[in-house]
């Protein structure tokens, strides 16, 4: 069943371009604390800096 859907050239180009971007260090973390945090059920009482603390750990920025 063939669609009619086209993307706008506008937006491909931003999502091009977006993709070509590299992210800082801290727009990194931010995504993995999110990521983790919308992992979770919704009854978790995790807190995203609970989060955070474990991910510093890990990657061996804060001691645990």
């Amino acid at each position: 069943m063939p669609s009619n859907l086209k993307t706008q050239e506008s937006l491909l180009k931003k999502i091009q371009s977006a993709s070509a971007r590299q992210l800082s260090a801290e727009e990194l973390r931010k995504q993995k604390v999110s990521f983790v945090i919308g992992s979770l059920s919704s009854e978790s009482s995790v807190t995203r800096a609970q989060v955070r603390e474990v991910l510093e750990s890990f990657e061996g920025r804060k001691s645990a």
